[in-house]
């Protein structure tokens, strides 16, 4: 049971050069919100994930980039595939990447978003077994760490920015429930719509069956 439950790695299998490369992409991606954004930004759940590979790329916790896997691949392939739909017809059909084509935004800044493309490849990689390895408990930390960002954002957001949605679920407008009510019903619908979806993306990308 414990060989399926990774916990920590004191030697990880992940090269210098992919370590190097993610910490840069980091440092790249921090100065230019900073300098061009909001650090409120930060309060996506995409972007928390995000420092969290970053810590996991030098100290290999197996559940916690588990945690953040799922929502890292399901999350970045519904980015993709609406900005792709967004290039063809012009706009986002569903909102969420209406951002990458408001001119008013810095194009550097639009270009960080792109991440969305790649890191669900990079995090699927670490998550092999011979890599960092993937921990079936994930779904359920991130359900914590989720949770907090939701309401972290909410509580300290601007509410124009819609930080994970609080304020409107894809663009429209949240006026049937109180705000408290609303929140909760927000968590447990990430959880059921992205978690464990994204749990089980990962798992038919990492598990490797038997010849």
């Amino acid at each position: 049971m414990a060989a399926n439950r990774p916990i920590f790695r004191q030697a990880p299998n992940v090269p210098l050069p992919a370590r190097l490369f993610f910490t840069v992409w980091m440092a790249v991606w921090l100065s230019i919100v900073i300098l061009y954004g909001s650090t409120q930004n930060f309060w996506w759940l995409c972007n928390v994930a995000q420092f969290i590979v970053l810590w996991c790329v030098w100290r290999p916790l197996p559940l916690l980039l588990s945690s953040q896997a799922g929502t890292v691949v399901l999350v970045g392939l519904f980015w993709t595939l609406d900005f792709a739909a967004g290039l063809v017809l012009g706009e986002s059909p569903t909102g969420a990447t209406a951002y990458m084509f408001n001119d008013e935004l810095p194009l550097i800044l639009r270009a960080t978003s792109t991440y969305h493309m790649w890191l669900p490849l990079f995090v699927l990689w670490l998550c092999r077994s011979e890599r960092i390895g993937y921990d079936p408990r994930g779904p359920w930390l991130q359900c914590l760490i989720g949770t907090a960002a939701i309401v972290g954002s909410w509580w300290f957001g601007n509410p124009e920015r819609n930080l994970n949605f609080t304020q409107a679920p894809l663009g429209i407008e949240q006026v049937w429930l109180p705000d408290p009510v609303y929140l909760v019903c927000l968590c447990i619908a990430t959880a059921l719509l992205v978690y464990l979806p994204g749990h089980w993306l990962v798992r038919a990308a990492t598990i490797r069956k038997p010849i």
